[in-house]
This record gives structure tokens, sequence and C-alpha cells, in this order.
């Protein structure tokens, strides 16, 4: 692996990635002509573009208004309120004093919903998921970086997006259950596939807290990637490993290629067109694209081409890809299809667009689950005791003083359920399905124009779904600040059969969503066609993880003095995804 890096890397024009926020930087102007010129004529093509295509006198008069909204500021139309806080609070702030739980409000020549109700969220992202399952498409990330095919940014309407949830769901979700879905329409092997691997790395996570515990975090990013890379390609890193440092900057690059409200050609595409030997800030966009094109292809194209030659070689490591890979092979050799349209086939590039798609998707949103899980159970100590006494129950034969937690034990552990459901309510992972001032976008797009409430929805507008303002909504969830996961305990929704039907469709519940504590599952993972694609691998490596941590540790406050606890103010950190600030915990072997 380290080979293909550096072979790669040595073709590229290595210059420095500017750091996250800066709008455009670039070398001196030549002169102060080519400046002017320049300016004048992007403002010019801006003005042409804004007169012929988009001024309001050529747009049909409309009876019906917009949803109630803020005033933004002049240039850019984003509310100030928005750009120095958490924008979800802020939302559903408006929200309140709109009165209504859709609201509306503009960046630049764009129009954003933000839906702040379940009942919102289920009528347009899940009931017209036809509609309201597109992307909005960024020019700076899809054209100008390459990255159109991306799992999770792909537009609803290409053939790909179908492909790629088919190809996901047979290649994790089925192999990857908790034991009570095994045999559910699986392939040979059922989950059972996966467990060795969660089960081998939740130990190496366990042994690292314990030699480190002041380092909890960190290992929780190791213990994600490590399983990520092995399901993905069968890879083991290592510490310092050069392809995790590969993901971990195409994700830094993802994010600020993505970032709403920075880049102009988002907004105005014929920007595009500019000439890139043309000096100076104004299309050093066009170049620094092109330089994050080259590193994140490294990052789609090397881990694919390692795999592949460790399957030439015979000593390949069965995984995602391996597996996959081997199929269109035998496929390709017994039933050749030539007529066979290569948009509804598995082809090898769908494979390594997927297999990115899985660290894409996993590599934050277990960490930051864990994180507040183990910041909660310092604050909880009842509720820590109650699991860790649940998770003693468990007959456990042959394994010593400290029993280690295998998948099959999960089903036991209802109450575990329980507060993993109230980890994911109190702590949203992603509290917006797009921030605009979060660090990546991956918000839904209507693609044609609707009517909602009364209010006209346009089309192409863009549309949040407020996760934070749901999982705290007082009518859904009564006293919502509190956190009780007996909320979710003994409410008749562990059988086998409603469990089996949140897992596969998360709205195919057999209690309408506006029930009182409904399954926080159906808002924290996605909506309508774009519900994660990985639910059911993620819950049972959460599960584990959680098993793990709890009947081996004890975590709780430091004592300040006089056995007397200082309770932490709780806060959340901003971005895609989000969990509980840290602040300090001990963690202590069981006794």
């Amino acid at each position: 692996m380290d080979a293909l890096i550096s072979e790669a890397a040595v073709r590229l024009l290595w210059t420095r990635i500017p750091a996250a926020g800066v709008y455009y930087l670039g070398p001196p102007m030549a002169t102060a002509v080519i400046v002017l010129a320049a300016l004048f004529l992007a403002i010019a093509l801006g003005f042409i573009y804004y007169v012929i295509l988009r001024a309001p006198w050529r747009t049909q008069r409309r009876s019906l208004s917009l949803p109630p909204g803020p005033r933004g500021n002049r240039f850019s139309g984003i509310p100030n309120e928005v750009l120095n806080i958490q924008p979800w609070r802020k939302y559903a702030e408006w929200a309140e004093e709109f009165q209504s739980p859709v609201i509306h409000l503009r960046t630049f020549n764009r129009t954003i919903i933000v839906l702040n109700s379940s009942t919102s969220i289920k009528d347009l992202l899940v009931k017209r998921a036809s509609i309201y399952s597109d992307r909005p498409f960024s020019w700076m990330y899809y054209d100008i970086c390459g990255r159109g095919k991306t799992v999770f940014n792909i537009s609803s309407m290409d053939k790909r997006h179908g492909v790629y949830r088919k190809v996901l769901d047979r290649g994790i979700n089925r192999r990857g259950n908790v034991p009570g879905d095994v045999g559910k329409g699986g392939s040979e092997g059922g989950s059972g596939s996966y467990w060795g691997l969660l089960e081998e790395e939740v130990e190496v996570l366990v042994d690292r807290i314990m030699k480190d515990p002041e380092g909890y975090e960190k290992h929780f990013r190791h213990n994600s990637a490590s399983v990520i890379m092995k399901l993905a390609y069968g890879y083991s890193i290592k510490e310092n490993d050069p392809f995790l440092k590969l993901a971990e900057e195409s994700a830094r690059i993802s994010g600020w290629a993505l970032a709403p409200g920075k880049w102009l050609v988002d907004y105005y595409p014929i920007l595009r067109f500019l000439p890139t030997w043309l000096p100076g800030p104004l299309t050093e966009f066009k170049r620094l694209g092109q330089h994050w094109k080259q590193r994140m292809d490294l990052f789609s194209d090397v881990p694919h081409e390692w795999v592949k030659g460790q399957m030439a070689s015979g000593s390949y490591i069965e995984s995602f890809t391996s597996r996959l890979l081997r199929d269109i092979q035998e496929k390709s050799a017994s039933h050749p299809q030539p007529g066979h349209r290569e948009e509804d086939r598995i082809t090898e590039d769908i494979i390594k667009w997927c297999a990115v798609g899985l660290h894409a998707g996993a590599a934050d949103t277990t960490v930051c689950a864990l994180t507040s899980f183990i910041l909660l159970m310092a604050l909880h100590p009842q509720v820590k005791k109650r699991v860790q006494a649940e998770i003693d129950e468990i007959e456990f034969i042959g394994e010593g003083e400290l029993p280690r937690v295998r998948i099959r034990d999960l089903p036991k552990l209802k109450y575990l359920k329980a507060v993993m459901k109230e980890v994911l309510r109190y702590a949203p992972i992603g509290n917006l399905v797009c921030e605009l001032n979060g660090s990546l976008a991956l918000p839904h797009k209507v693609i044609q124009e609707d009517v909602y409430m009364g209010y006209r929805i346009p089309k192409d507008a863009t549309v949040l779904a407020n996760v934070w303002a749901i999982m705290h909504d007082p009518t859904l969830y009564p006293d919502p600040f509190t956190f009780n996961p007996d909320r979710f305990f003994n409410l008749g929704v562990d059988s086998p059969k409603s469990e089996d039907a949140l897992l596969s469709d998360p709205y195919t519940t057999t209690k309408p969503v506006q029930q009182v504590n409904p399954d926080p599952r159906n808002f924290a993972f996605g909506f309508g066609k774009r519900v994660c694609p990985g639910i059911q691998f993620a819950e049972t490596s959460l599960l584990l993880c959680m098993a793990s941590i709890l009947s081996r540790m004890d975590i709780s406050l430091p004592v300040a003095s006089k056995d007397i606890h200082q309770v932490p103010k709780i806060d959340f950190t901003t971005g895609l995804t989000s969990h509980i600030k840290p602040f300090p915990i001990e963690i202590q072997r069981r006794r």
C-alpha cells in the first residue's frame, strides 16, 4: 500500500492545501489591468446569466407564498444568526416564532426549506420521496473536483443511485445484522460473515482504552477506521497509516469543497468557464479544485488497486471489494451479457465507489455516538449500573472473571438497546441533514414545484431536516432534555417482528411516527430514498462496543473534593456529525 501511494504521489504537483474557511487563495496578480479585466468579465457574465435566466420578471407569477422565514444579510442572504451559532437551535426558534414547522431562507440565489417537525419530514421526505430525494448540484465538488459519482451525493435520478443501494445492502446489511435478523433473506453465511471482524476489533478497542483511558475518542476513531478498512478492503491499518491519512485528507477536502456559501461557482455556474490560466484569486478555485481532485482520486483508486493486486497474488483477505470483484469475474466468465446496460449491472467502477462510500458513511457516525455514550454514562451512574447488571445476568461459559460479550448475546440486552436509542435521541449524530456552516452538506433537493401546508415549495429548493428539533420536541418526547432510557424500555417494540420491520425500513412501524417516544432510528439515519444503507451494521457495531465497554470498565466523573462530583454543562460540537463536547471523566478497569 505504501508503495502504491508513493508512486501515485510522485506524479502530482504537491502544493499546500489551504485551511478550511478560506474562500479563494492564489498568487499575486501580474498586473492591475488583468485584475480589472477578469473582475469585469465575471461581473458581466454573472449579470447576463441573472437577467436572461434568473430574472424575477421571467418567472411566472404565483399566487402562493413561500413558507415564512427570517431576513438575511444583503450580500449572501444568509441570516447572520445562523453563521455563528449552532444553527439547528435557531431554526427551531424560528419555527416557533413564525408558528410554522416549515420555514425558508435564502442564500445567494438558492431557496432553502427547513423542516422542523416529524410530520413535515414524513410528509415530504418519505411520502413524497420520489421528488424530494435529489441532491443540490455542487459545481465545485461534483464537476471541478470530479466527485459526481460519490454514493451519498449522487443524484437520485441517476441510475447508479439504485445500483449503489442494492450493492451496499447486499454487501453489508445482510451480513452484519444482529442475531435476530439472521436468515432474513440474507446471503449464505448470514451476518456471521462479519461477526468475527466486529468481535475482534472491539477487543482491540477495549484493550486500547484500558491502556490509555484519556484517549478514548482517539481509540473510537481507530476502531471505526479499522473496521471499515477491513470490511471494505481486507486491509489492516497501522499507526500513522498512509492510507488512513489519505482517507482523512479526502474527508477534509470534501468538507471544504462542499461547504455551502463558500464557492461562488456553486451559485453562478457560468464562472466555471473562466480559463484556468487566468491568474489571481478569481480563478484560484479551479486550480484548487484540480489539485483536490488528484488527492481524492488517490483515496478512491489506490486501495481498490491494492485489493486487485492482492487477489492476483492469491494472498488476499476476504472483503466487500474482493467478494464483489470475484462475483463479477465469475459471472463474466460463465454468463457473459454483452447486451446488458452497464448502468443496470454491477461493474468494477460501481464496486470502487461503493467501497469509498463505506468509509465516508461510517468514519464519524459511530465515533460520535460512542463519544456521547461514554460521557452520558459518566453523568448517569444509575443507568450505567443497570446496564452492567443486565450484562452480568448473561450466562458466560468459560469466559473468566470479566467475560467477553458476543454478538449472539446482544438480543438479551433489552435495556442496553433502550440506552442506545436514547443516546441517538439525546445527542443526535446529525443534528441537521445539512448545515449552512457545517463541514459537509448532505441536503435534499425537490425536483419539481410542490405545495405543502398552503405554501409553495419551489423547484430545485434545498430541503433540510432539523433532526435536533424533532429529537427534542416535547410533544414527541416528554421532558426531552432529560436523559431517560426508560422511555424506550418495555414499550412493546422489542419483539422480533416489529424490530425487524424497523431495521429493514425505519418507517414501516406498527405505530404512527407521531406516537409518544417514537423510535429515534426513524430520524437518526436519514429519510426516504436517502436512508443510511448501513443502518443494521451500524447498530450491531454500536451495541457490541457499548456492551463490551461497560462489561469491563467503570466510567465516572472525577471527584473534586470531599466526594463531591463536579457536574459539567453539556454542549455539542458543530458539523455534519455531532456529539457531546468532551469533559473530564475517569475510566477504570471494572472490579
